[in-house]
């Protein structure tokens, strides 16, 4: 079985080489990222990085597992031996710090020695610098998850978590996480006896009723639709975060949202300002991939939390990334054509009416164009 190897990664692999003055020195800008980072403490920090790859590859297994942890719950997953386990692939999460990203470049360029691949993975604001920023870097991060697992699962891929090393804080996060993602989660404490630990994921039950109830408003919400936390009497307070005034997700809601988003949305949900023509009901029954799905809904909804905000003033839906625009050369039931954004290969096609948008096609540029 190929084997996809998410990896926390903390920065012990370049403070191991430092000596007091330059580790003073590290933990002071340990926070700093590429912009941030004085060239004074990224030229010091490539210095050890050297020094550690160095290291790593004058190293026996023994001392490999001593030198890194990340390394070390990587080695005995594979019981010592990296060789053959170029069909698997691992990704190596690091914080959004200039330490971080070069200790994460240290296991990669080891890794990639090996003939394994490996890619490392940065959420924006994912660091200890305060509270707010973290959150922020875990949701960026769970958003990274969502996009990314669900099609190596469908690959055939078995979803490790490999969470022995890293920060604390991020481990205490994705050990929950990984009973949503992982398949199973493995650890090996900090001591040359420790064996390797596996949790496999555990049978979670989640009440999808608030969800269902609820649904429409998740994704104007997600949208930057205002609700006040009363419109949601059903959720529990844990679900939800407030920002300046505004309510969001929190990373847990999130955690659960994308668990149970993909089975709750058999038919269109109703938007304001949004209706549908049935060639585009009858397209959307037909559609199997359940992540294509939601990305539809997730842009519609956007659209929708737009024209509500503007009263159905269609112009400010050329920003965002929307992208919208007529197409001059088409018309349907006599009114002009016009077409936003899913992503870079897909458009919804759509007439105005009176204030509202009805949606009558979506598909690949050439298919909505016909």
């Amino acid at each position: 079985m190929k084997n996809l190897i998410i990896s926390t990664v903390g920065t012990s692999l370049i403070t191991n080489p430092a000596d007091k003055e330059q580790l003073n020195l590290l933990y002071k800008y340990s926070n700093c990222n590429d912009n941030e980072c004085p060239d004074e403490i990224k030229n010091l920090i490539e210095e050890l990085f050297h020094k550690a790859l160095q290291k790593l590859y004058s190293s026996d297994s023994h001392s490999l597992k001593k030198s890194s942890a990340e390394l070390n719950g990587i080695l005995g997953f594979y019981n010592e031996n990296l060789s053959g386990r170029d069909k698997d692939l691992h990704f190596l999460i690091c914080t959004d710090t200039y330490q971080g990203r070069k200790s994460a470049e240290v296991i990669k360029e080891f890794l990639n020695k090996h003939k394994i691949p490996a890619e490392i993975i940065q959420p924006k604001k994912l660091s200890t610098k305060n509270k707010d920023y973290f959150s922020e870097g875990i949701k960026e991060l769970l958003k990274w998850f969502d996009e990314t697992i669900y099609g190596y699962k469908r690959s055939g891929y078995q979803v490790i978590f490999n969470l022995t090393g890293g920060f604390k804080s991020l481990q205490g996060y994705l050990n929950t996480i990984g009973m949503f993602y992982a398949d199973k989660i493995i650890y090996i404490f900090d001591s040359e006896q420790a064996d390797l630990i596996e949790i496999p994921r555990l049978p979670i039950q989640i009440d999808l009723e608030p969800f269902r109830r609820y649904k429409e408003k998740i994704l104007l919400l997600n949208a930057n639709k205002v609700y006040d936390i009363g419109e949601f009497a059903e959720f529990p307070e844990s679900a939800f975060d407030e920002i300046e005034g505004k309510l969001i997700l929190s990373v847990w809601g999130e955690v659960i949202w994308n668990k149970v988003k993909y089975d709750l949305f058999d038919d269109l949900p109703e938007f304001p300002f949004i209706e549908y023509h049935n060639n585009f009901i009858e397209k959307y029954k037909e559609i199997v991939d359940k992540k294509f799905r939601i990305k539809l809904l997730e842009t519609i909804s956007k659209v929708s939390v737009i024209l509500e905000e503007s009263n159905g003033n269609t112009n400010n839906l050329s920003k965002g990334g929307i992208q919208f625009s007529p197409l001059e050369s088409q018309s349907f039931e006599g009114e002009k054509v016009y077409h936003f954004r899913i992503d870079l290969g897909i458009r919804i096609n759509c007439i105005k009416k009176a204030k509202k948008l009805l949606l009558i096609e979506f598909g690949t540029h050439d298919q909505t164009q016909r």
